[in-house]
C-alpha cells in the first residue's frame, strides 16, 4: 500500500494498487467521465473526489 496525494483536492489517501485490487476499481465511473477525469488530474483521486464522479447503479 501506498500514499498517493489526490490530484483534485491535495488530501494524502491509500493507494494499494501495486500488489493487490485497489479500492478504486470498485467504483463505477462511465466513461465520458472518466475522458474528463484523465483530461483534468493528471493522477488519482481520493475517494471522496472520485465519489462524486461515480455512477449509482439501478438495481
Amino acid at each position: 500500500m501506498s500514499s498517493k496525494k489526490c490530484s483534485k483536492c491535495t488530501i494524502v489517501f491509500e493507494c494499494s494498487n501495486e500488489k493487490e485490487r485497489c479500492w478504486c476499481e470498485e467504483v463505477y465511473i462511465d466513461l465520458s467521465a472518466l475522458e474528463a477525469i484523465k483530461e483534468l488530474y493528471d493522477n488519482c483521486l481520493c475517494p471522496a473526489c472520485l465519489k462524486e464522479y461515480s455512477v449509482v447503479e439501478e438495481k
